[in-house]
């Protein structure tokens, strides 16, 4: 958690964020040059991306239209399941 000092200038706080980017990583880190943004998945994040996007579509709606419903009994049994099986 971080919490700011109040009695800091607002310019001392944004020069802190403005130089807190990839040239402040550690040794051995990967840079690219000012300006370029670059993202790379791991082999787990990539196994993770769903395979279906209509149903995932379909629930994002249901839960922003407040009709998702979630049936704790099911979400219980598969923490006890989960647990049972490590």
């Amino acid at each position: 958690m971080r919490i700011d000092d109040v009695n800091r200038s607002p310019q001392t706080q944004a020069t802190e964020k403005a130089n807190s980017g990839p040239a402040n990583c550690g040794p051995g880190d990967k840079t690219e040059p000012a300006g370029v943004d670059s993202t790379e998945l791991s082999p787990l994040a990539k196994a993770l991306q769903p395979t279906d996007p209509q149903r995932l579509e379909k629930l994002r709606l249901d839960v922003q239209s407040g009709q998702y419903k979630v049936s704790s009994a099911k979400v219980a049994k598969a923490m006890v399941d989960d647990a049972l099986q490590q």
